[in-house]
């Protein structure tokens, strides 16, 4: 009886604060009801005001310098270290050796099977013509153009094998959930200096397939004109990949320039592999690292990589792409999502 009457004084709460404009503070009191009594409506509540959102009560401050230096350790050559142990220092510091940090094993077993399941159920149920709406369902959003948008990254995910986390309730509120119990939201807003959002296209529930390797690329250079973007993406393990599945191949080098595509590339952002071959191989680690359901990998839009796949693979790699933005450099024509 306690715990029902706390969970319908969180909802009034969040009822208020929403009616006020105060979206965070609604958000925190749903987070706390659906932690305790899951309901489906709130979850695509909890989805329309993360839509809803704006900066307009976001309050930016100078991105912090950084308190230290600290001795990284290494593991296939990426910089390495426990989820209990990272910092926004570490982060910059391996951002500046390698371009990327590593962090094994920083969900559990459970979560990840969790987080599969959600993924395996969203991606069902958007080929559903009358799918679940917790499951699948389209937001509404502020403007023409960001329904643009997100249309196009919508198409383009489904081409790649993927689902955006904004068109599934009920997996955006999993992994919300997930990274604020984690400290990944209070990490981000570290490294970041100021209040992160998310972006409603750059949010991606992957079930990528076998097949042929992916071009290179630098993310920022489809995120947008904007050339001062701040980035962190909390890219999330949830099947093992690298080995049967589709992985992760990577060139460890802080890179501080776009390299800009040659004729042999397909789109404009992407870096053909001859490319790689004359200015990185043999002078920088070129790795394709094997990964563990549950490891994490964080890097930002400057970092060279693609998605390595092998004829001999055979199964689906499942995965979380989680990208924060600094809200005074977010990405031009993206719509923000409200942690």
């Amino acid at each position: 009886m306690a715990a029902d009457m706390a969970v319908a004084e969180h909802d009034i709460a969040a009822e208020k604060a929403n009616e006020s404009g105060k979206k965070s503070e609604a958000l925190q009191h749903l987070m706390a009801a659906n932690r305790a009594s899951p309901d489906a409506k709130r979850e695509i509540l909890m989805r329309d005001i993360r839509i809803s959102k704006a900066f307009e009560d976001a309050e930016p401050s100078p991105i912090k310098a950084a308190r230290s230096t600290p001795t990284l350790d290494y593991e296939q050559e990426m910089p390495t270290c426990s989820l209990d142990d990272v910092t926004a220092d570490v982060v910059r510091a391996a951002f500046a050796d390698k371009g990327c940090l590593y962090l094994p094993s920083a969900i559990d077993k459970g979560t990840v099977a969790t987080l599969r399941t959600a993924i395996e159920a969203s991606h069902h149920a958007s080929m559903d013509d009358s799918p679940d709406p917790q499951l699948h369902s389209l937001g509404k959003y502020p403007t023409r153009g960001q329904a643009i948008n997100v249309a196009a990254a919508r198409e383009f995910a489904k081409q790649a094998g993927a689902c955006l986390a904004v068109d599934s309730p009920h997996a955006l509120y999993l992994v919300c959930d997930l990274f604020d119990r984690l400290g990944i939201s209070a990490l981000a807003e570290e490294f970041l200096g100021e209040t992160p959002f998310m972006s409603a296209s750059k949010f991606v529930l992957w079930k990528a397939a076998p097949g042929e390797s992916t071009e290179w690329h630098q993310d920022g250079r489809f995120l947008g004109d904007a050339v001062d973007i701040q980035s962190v993406n909390v890219w999330t393990a949830l099947s093992d990949c690298g080995e049967t599945a589709p992985g992760m191949e990577l060139v460890l080098k802080r890179l501080d320039d776009y390299i800009l595509n040659s004729c042999e590339s397909v789109f404009d952002w992407t870096v053909a592999d001859s490319q790689v071959d004359e200015r990185f191989r043999g002078q920088v680690p070129v790795v394709t690292p094997k990964f563990n359901a549950g490891d994490m990998l964080i890097f930002d839009h400057w970092l060279l990589h693609r998605t390595h796949r092998d004829p001999s693979m055979t199964d689906y790699r499942y995965a979380i792409e989680s990208w924060f933005f600094a809200d005074s450099a977010f990405p031009k024509g993206r719509t923000p999502l409200i942690l």
